[in-house]
C-alpha cells in the first residue's frame, strides 16, 4: 500500500499540471462569460446557462489520456508493475476528483449566492442542482468527473497499446454505437419508451450512479488493456 501511496504522489508531483490547467481552464471559461454577459446584460431578458461547466470536464478527459501515454513509460522505466501503476493513478485520480468536486460545489453556492455573479447568469447547478443538499450535489459533480478521467485514461490505453490506430477505432467506435444505438431505438419505435427511462431513473442516479458504474467497469477495462500495454 505504501508503494502505491508513493506512485500517486509522484503522479501528483510529476502532474501539477493535470491539477492546475482543468481549474486555469475553468477559471478563463468563467472569466470570459462574466466579460461577455456583462457587455450584453442589458438585452439579456431570462436567466442564460452557459457552458462553462464543461471545460473543467473536457480537461480532465485530456489529462487522463497524458497521464498514461506520459507517465507509464517513466513508471515501467522505475520498475513499477502495471498494477502498482493503475492502483497509483486510480488513487490520484480519486483525490482529484473529489477536490474537483468539492470546487464545484463551492461555485454553485457562490453563484446562488450572487444571485448568478450579480448578472443572473448560471454557470453551476443548472437550476435543477439547487433542490439536492450539497453531499448530493457532490455527487452528481464528482461521478461524472471520475468518468471523464477514466474516459481519458483509457484513450490513453488505447494509444500505450494499439499506438494510432487504436485511438482512432475507439473514436469510430464511440461515434458509430451510439449513432447504430439511435438509428435502430428509432427504427422500433422505441423513443417514447427512452424518454420514459429517463424521466423514471431521475437526475441523481443518472448523474451520480450510472457515471460511477459506468467508470467502475471502462477502468477494469483499462487495466486489462494496460497489462499488455509496451512503452
Amino acid at each position: 500500500m505504501n508503494r502505491i501511496v508513493a506512485i500517486a504522489r509522484l503522479q501528483a508531483l510529476g502532474r501539477r499540471d493535470a491539477v492546475l490547467w482543468p481549474v486555469g481552464i475553468l477559471t478563463i471559461a468563467i472569466c470570459t462569460n462574466l466579460v461577455v454577459f456583462a457587455s450584453i446584460s442589458d438585452s439579456v431578458q431570462d436567466q442564460p446557462v452557459t457552458g462553462a461547466l464543461a471545460s473543467i470536464y473536457i480537461a480532465t478527459m485530456a489529462f487522463g489520456a497524458v497521464a498514461v501515454t506520459q507517465h507509464l513509460p517513466f513508471a515501467l522505466g522505475l520498475s513499477v508493475t502495471r498494477r502498482e501503476f493503475t492502483a497509483g493513478l486510480a488513487l490520484f485520480v480519486t483525490a482529484q476528483t473529489i477536490a474537483y468536486a468539492v470546487l464545484l460545489v463551492l461555485l454553485q453556492s457562490i453563484e446562488d449566492a450572487t444571485g448568478g455573479w450579480g448578472l443572473r447568469l448560471r454557470m453551476f447547478g443548472l437550476g435543477f442542482l439547487d433542490d439536492y443538499s450539497p453531499p448530493v450535489q457532490f455527487a452528481m459533480y464528482a461521478s461524472p468527473l471520475l468518468f471523464m478521467a477514466v474516459l481519458g485514461a483509457a484513450f490513453g490505453t488505447l494509444y500505450a497499446r494499439w499506438r494510432v490506430n487504436g485511438v482512432l477505432t475507439g473514436v469510430a467506435a464511440a461515434i458509430v454505437l451510439p449513432g447504430g444505438a439511435a438509428a435502430l431505438i428509432g427504427y422500433l419505435h422505441r423513443w417514447p419508451d427512452v424518454a420514459h427511462w429517463f424521466a423514471r431513473t431521475g437526475p441523481v442516479a443518472l448523474l451520480a450512479g450510472w457515471p460511477l458504474l459506468l467508470a467502475l467497469l471502462l477502468g477494469g477495462a483499462s487495466y486489462l488493456g494496460l497489462r499488455r500495454a509496451t512503452p
